[in-house]
């Protein structure tokens, strides 16, 4: 036990406060996101003016600063806002109860149904209003996606309720405004033309941070993390790994203290060499943030490729051929993405560097782009979905170990009449086969 406590004091002794070092820490700045910040601002400080917006919607790549930002903002402006992650609820009843209880109000039962849970909500919301004085209310909701795979639970009507309540607080000359944040596009969720109307046309996109971007913030944060100054060539090099790969900013922060701790632990200076081995240790574990992390429809697309991959033995397949796997195991009642929207699915696999892809000639009929997996069937398939994961495994190795079966017992066989029988058998056995992989 010394000696594991001696060790890691030894690896921390090169920072002075890992704290800065925290992906997930609000910043004191703003850097390299002003026009977005400015945006923000100017819709929220529209209250002033006797009008806000109800709803924002912020998306982007995961790691380019969304939620940080709406943070920060929120932070540093004079009004109340309330901060949740619909990551943690698993259905529409338990994000309701979500922001309930953010708000400081106990958990409800589902049987008392939604609607008392919005009653308590403008409640509360008032009652913070009145104590502070302010007239302005921001609800910001990260992970907003998450809502959406529960379809019993009515997501569209969940948003509508929150819309209603815009408009009661505001006849009220109160002001609520929703922020949404997520990886996709808020036209891309399945809302009611009810909804739609009554949102109108508030984005934000944030796009990938850029190299001197990146470079910025870990400068930023070495400056206040590490004892002694790291060279500006190791930060220059981490950040072009960084930005090149990904352009996200909590993944460059995350290679920074990597390479810090191997540094540490070795009590040397930092140097690029430490660089490479932090990315090798990182990205056994990245692709497992990305692909968990990832909304319901990317780990199917994941999955698609997964499967025909894994079932089929063969490397590239085409775009209509993933399309049709991802329609075979997304639920029933789930909604389908466009054949489009999946294709640009594929693409963040790419540059999630989850898979590869090749352009091919199709002859009169164009190009056409085909994509292989790259990663660990095993890693992925348990990040994407375990239990499904597991079943798939289970009836490959059924089937492989029924045809090593039938072909030991073809052996030998002579008699027309057996060996005519087992053709039959072995050919019908094939067939539900190929079925099932197509």
């Amino acid at each position: 036990m010394r000696k594991i406590v001696g060790n890691v004091r030894k690896q921390n002794s090169i920072f002075s406060n890992k704290l800065f070092l925290d992906n997930l820490m609000v910043p004191t700045s703003i850097v390299g996101r002003e026009p977005e910040s400015k945006k923000l601002v100017d819709y929220l400080l529209s209250y002033e003016k006797g009008l806000v917006v109800p709803l924002i919607s912020v998306y982007g790549r995961s790691g380019s600063g969304k939620s940080t930002i709406v943070q920060f903002v929120c932070n540093n402006l004079d009004l109340d806002f309330c901060y949740v992650n619909f990551r943690k609820a698993k259905t529409v009843f338990g994000c309701i109860n979500l922001i309930l209880s953010e708000l400081g109000h106990p958990n409800l039962k589902n049987a008392q149904g939604i609607n008392p849970a919005f009653i308590i909500l403008e409640n509360l919301i008032n009652q913070t209003l009145a104590k502070s004085g302010n007239s302005l209310f921001v609800l910001c909701v990260d992970e907003f996606d998450t809502l959406f795979y529960d379809k019993r639970g009515k997501p569209s009507d969940f948003v509508y309720k929150l819309l209603v309540l815009v408009e009661k607080l505001r006849s009220m000359k109160k002001h609520l405004c929703i922020i949404t944040i997520s990886n996709r596009i808020l036209s891309e969720f399945n809302l009611d033309d009810r909804v739609v109307s009554r949102i109108g046309s508030s984005e934000i996109y944030f796009d990938s941070y850029s190299n001197s971007d990146v470079l910025k913030i870990i400068r930023n944060r070495a400056k206040k993390s590490f004892s002694k100054i790291i060279d500006d060539d190791v930060l220059k090099y981490c950040a072009q790994i960084s930005s090149e790969e990904h352009g996200d900013a909590r993944r460059a922060i995350d290679l920074l203290r990597t390479c810090g701790e191997i540094a540490g632990l070795e009590n040397k200076k930092i140097s690029k060499q430490h660089v490479d081995e932090a990315i090798k240790q990182l990205q056994k574990n990245q692709l497992t943030t990305i692909v968990s992390g990832g909304s319901y429809h990317f780990r199917l697309a994941c999955a698609a490729l997964l499967r025909i991959t894994f079932l089929s033995d063969e490397g590239w397949h085409s775009t209509s051929v993933l399309y049709k796997q991802y329609q075979k195991i997304i639920q029933k009642d789930s909604h389908q993405i466009s054949y489009r929207r999946f294709s640009e699915m594929l693409v963040e696999l790419v540059n999630s560097g989850i898979a590869v892809s090749q352009t091919i000639s199709k002859g009169r009929h164009g190009y056409g782009s085909q994509f292989k997996l790259t990663s660990d069937p095993e890693l992925i398939g348990n990040a994407c979905f375990s239990d499904w994961w597991s079943s798939l495994v289970k009836t490959k190795t059924s089937h492989d170990a029924s045809k090593k079966s039938q072909n030991f017992l073809s052996f030998g066989k002579r008699k027309s009449g057996l060996s005519n029988l087992y053709k039959t058998m072995h050919s019908n056995n094939n067939d539900l086969w190929n079925d099932f992989v197509g």
